[in-house]
Formats: C-alpha cells, sequence, structure tokens
C-alpha cells in the first residue's frame, strides 16, 4: 500500500482490502499447498507457538482459536490438526473461499468470519487464543497500536495472543523489500515493520500487561530473502502465482497475556 495522503483510518482501510484481494486472486495448486503448510509446520516460529500454548494452557486441543487477517489459515490449519476449535477472520471473500477450499480439502473444521480487525462486528471476549501473521505492519500510527488492541479484544481473561511481524533491524528483509520496490513489483502495499522496542511499547498501550517477545533465526532469514536476489527465482516475485509465496525474513514473534 503505497503512501495514501488522508486522514481518515477508514480510507486506509479499504486500501488495504483492496491490495490483498487483489493477491488472494491466486490460489496454489494442492501440492503448493501441502508444500507451504509443511514449511510451516517445521518453521521455529511453529515450535515457539506450540511451546508457549502447552505451557499457557496444557494442551493445543479444545483450544478456541481466531487468527485475525487470516488470509488461508496458515497457523489455523495446522492449529485445527492439533484438535482446536479454529475460527479464521478476514474482511476478503477472496481469502475466505481458498481457506474454506483449503481446510474441506485437509478434512478439517473451521469457522469462517468475514470482517476486519477494528469493526464492532468481531467477537469479544471469547477465544483462547488469538493470532496473527504479516497482518499489523500495514497499519499507520496509532491504527498500529489499536491492531494490537483487536487481539486483546476477542481475548477471554487469561486468554494469549500471537502476533508475528517482520523485524525492522533484520538486514535481509530490508534488502528483499528494497530490491522489490526499485524494480516496482512489491505486491504488498504499505508495510512498516517493527522493532522489538515498538512491539512491546504498542502491545503494552494496547492493555497486555504480561509480553515476550522473540525473533526467527538469522540464518533462515538470509537464505529465505537474499537466495532469490542471486538465481532466477527472483523473477517470480512478479508473477501472481508467487507473491504471497516467500516469507518475510527475519521475524519477531510477540506472545501477550491478557489479565
Amino acid at each position: 500500500m503505497s503512501a495514501i495522503a488522508t486522514a481518515d483510518p477508514r480510507a486506509h482501510q479499504t486500501r488495504v482490502v483492496e491490495v490483498w484481494d487483489q493477491l488472494w486472486t491466486n490460489q496454489p495448486t494442492d501440492a503448493r499447498d501441502d508444500e507451504l503448510l509443511s514449511r510451516e509446520r517445521t518453521s521455529r516460529r511453529w515450535r515457539l507457538i506450540v511451546d508457549r500454548l502447552t505451557q499457557t494452557f496444557g494442551r493445543i486441543r479444545g483450544l478456541r482459536t481466531i487468527e485475525l487477517g487470516s488470509g488461508r489459515g496458515d497457523l489455523s490449519a495446522l492449529l485445527a490438526q492439533e484438535g482446536a476449535a479454529v475460527t479464521l477472520l478476514d474482511s476478503s471473500d477472496r481469502a475466505l473461499d481458498q481457506a474454506r477450499t483449503r481446510f474441506d480439502r485437509l478434512g478439517l473444521s473451521a469457522e469462517f468470519r468475514k470482517s476486519d480487525l477494528f469493526a464492532d462486528t468481531a467477537p469479544h471476549d471469547r477465544f483462547d487464543v488469538a493470532l496473527s501473521s504479516g497482518v499489523i505492519e500495514h497499519f499507520r500510527s496509532e491504527q498500529r497500536t489499536r491492531a494490537i488492541q483487536s487481539h486483546r479484544d476477542v481475548l477471554r481473561k487469561g486468554g494469549m495472543a500471537i502476533i508475528s511481524v517482520p523485524n525492522a533491524h533484520c538486514p535481509p528483509y530490508r534488502i528483499w523489500k528494497a530490491w522489490l520496490e526499485i524494480r516496482r513489483c512489491w505486491p504488498y502495499g504499505y508495510e512498516e515493520p517493527y522493532s522489538r522496542g515498538e512491539l512491546i511499547r504498542r502491545a503494552r498501550d494496547a492493555g497486555f500487561q504480561r509480553t515476550e517477545v522473540r525473533g526467527f533465526g538469522f540464518r533462515q532469514a538470509m537464505a529465505d530473502q537474499l537466495a532469490p536476489l542471486f538465481t532466477r527465482r527472483h523473477t517470480r516475485q512478479c508473477t501472481p502465482d508467487s507473491a504471497l509465496d516467500d516469507s518475510m525474513g527475519l521475524a519477531l514473534v510477540l506472545f501477550g497475556w491478557k489479565s
């Protein structure tokens, strides 16, 4: 989302929806979908999530989870396979249609809700876990705090938020993003990564009293982001079928507990 000169947050939100609706016109093959889920299942992020959920709740089976800005619901699919009762919330019909197709193919159950993070229709005080990945960095100014607060709003007392964002201090991510922007191939619109300090500060402003931030491994980020620059893979960044396939590089994961 290129810079938008407007004081109306809803105008920005509309632009966010338009950008992602365009991206969600492309659907991976079943084989590619299985590959993406397998990559997530073996990632450090997923291991961290499983570890924190197990420590906090003693189990995953039976937990009520909601993925905000879910897209196709990578994390929700893995949680459903572990026995969680999952809800996917997204403002894009196309994303939710792809999510339904994926869950049907995998034989998984889920609730699908069309809404944005700031809508009054989003469910409140209901879930054990609220998650998002690659969502809140697409907002500006105080909407960044409000996007984090939307995770807290849907949690019951004692619930946990898990928020994954690109790291502002990750050189591979910065190089990858700048390279695509120079080539006018950057598909994700406005995106401002987070530092560890900003993420913690905004989480506390949003009402989380207990927080923890963990980072991904640097070596994996180098492999994900720099390798495409020196291989033929970089040309695929401009094609619709690969726009959502590459990782965001070194990321920060916020764990926040609602008191």
